[in-house]
C-alpha cells in the first residue's frame, strides 16, 4: 500500500475550482427558477388560470434539479459549472481499487471512469429528492406549528429530533469543509460519502487567470469610495468660506451674512440652506432653476417625485 501510494502522481485540484462549480450550477438553477416562477405568475394573473397555481415553487425546484442531474450526472456527464472549471465526477473507491490491482495504468492521475449507476442514483435520489422532502417537511412543521405543541407530544419531539439533525448536519459540513480546505478533495458531505471526487477532465489545460480586469473594477470602485467620501467636505460652506478667505482679498462685498443672494450663473441664490430639510450645508447641494433655491441631493429628487415646480 506504500509503494502504491509512492507511486501515483501528485493530484491537487483547484480549490477554488471546485466550489465556484458548486456555485455555478447553484445560480444557473436559482436563474431558470427566477424565469419559471415569472411564466408561472403571469399564468396564475389570468381569469381562466386555476387558483393556486403559484405556491408550486418546490416542485419547480425539484423538476430544475431532476432536469439538470438527468442531463449532466445521470449519464455521467460534468454539469455546466464543472464543465467551465475543466472538472468532471470520478469514482474515486472504484478508481483506487482498479489502480492498486494494476488493471490501470497511471500517467496523470485524471484517469478513472465516471460514477457507477449505483451512485449516480444515489447522488439524484439525495440532490433532488432529499432536498425536496426535507423543505417540504420543514414547510409543514411551520404551517403547523409543531414547536408551539405540547412537550410530550409527537409534533413537539419530531421538531425537536428535525432541529437536532440540522444542527448536527451543518456542523458536518462545517467540518468537512475544512477538512476539504487541507486536502482538497470531497467539498461537500455527499461527495465523501459516496466517494465522488472531482477531477480535471484534460490534464495539459491550464486554468488561466486574467487580473487585468478585476484591477481596473478595484481601482475604479477605490477611487469612486474617495470621491463619494470628499464631496461632501469639498461642498461645506465652512470650509468654502475659510477656503475664500485667504485667496481673494477682504471687500465690504464679502462681509455680507451667507444669507444674503449671491449671483450665480444667472440665478439669483437664496440663502444658502436647503429648503426642504433646513441643513444649513447641504449634501451635494443643487440649486433650483430659475428661484435659485438651493436643496440637498436627495432633498430635491425627493421633492421631484411628488412635483415638478419649486414651492
Amino acid at each position: 500500500n506504500a509503494s502504491f501510494t509512492s507511486s501515483m502522481p501528485a493530484l491537487d485540484i483547484l480549490r477554488v475550482s471546485q466550489v465556484d462549480a458548486g456555485r455555478l450550477d447553484a445560480e444557473l438553477v436559482e436563474t431558470l427558477g427566477a424565469q419559471l416562477s415569472r411564466v408561472v405568475h403571469a399564468y396564475d394573473v389570468l381569469d381562466d388560470a386555476p387558483r393556486g397555481v403559484w405556491n408550486i415553487t418546490a416542485e419547480m425546484r425539484l423538476a430544475l434539479d431532476v432536469g439538470l442531474f438527468a442531463c449532466t450526472t445521470g449519464i455521467n456527464r460534468p454539469t455546466p459549472g464543472q464543465d467551465l472549471m475543466n472538472l468532471r465526477l470520478r469514482d474515486e473507491r472504484a478508481w483506487r481499487a482498479a489502480t492498486a490491482r494494476g488493471d490501470v495504468a497511471v500517467k496523470t492521475g485524471v484517469e478513472g471512469e465516471g460514477l457507477s449507476v449505483a451512485t449516480r442514483l444515489a447522488y439524484g435520489v439525495v440532490r433532488c429528492a432529499g432536498r425536496y422532502a426535507w423543505g417540504k417537511w420543514q414547510e409543514k412543521m411551520l404551517r403547523e406549528r409543531f414547536d408551539e405543541d405540547e412537550g410530550d407530544s409527537w409534533k413537539y419531539r419530531a421538531w425537536r429530533l428535525s432541529q437536532t439533525a440540522e444542527n448536527a448536519h451543518a456542523v458536518a459540513s462545517f467540518v468537512n469543509f475544512c477538512v476539504f480546505l487541507r486536502h482538497g478533495s470531497y467539498p461537500t458531505l455527499l461527495d465523501r460519502a459516496l466517494g465522488a471526487r472531482l477531477v480535471y477532465q484534460r490534464p495539459s489545460m491550464a486554468r488561466v487567470v486574467d487580473f487585468e480586469y478585476l484591477n481596473q473594477q478595484l481601482a475604479w470602485r477605490e477611487l469612486s469610495e474617495l470621491v463619494l467620501f470628499t464631496l461632501p467636505y469639498l461642498y461645506s460652506t465652512r470650509l468654502r468660506s475659510s477656503f475664500g478667505a485667504l485667496t481673494r482679498p477682504m471687500s465690504s462685498s464679502s462681509s455680507s451674512s451667507s444669507a444674503s443672494t449671491q449671483p450665480r450663473g444667472g440665478v439669483t441664490v437664496q440663502a444658502y440652506e436647503c429648503v426642504a430639510c433646513g441643513c444649513r450645508e447641504p449634501v451635494h447641494p443643487f440649486v433650483a432653476e430659475p428661484c435659485g433655491h438651493p436643496y440637498c441631493y436627495y432633498c430635491l429628487r425627493a421633492r421631484m417625485v411628488d412635483r415638478t415646480t419649486c414651492p
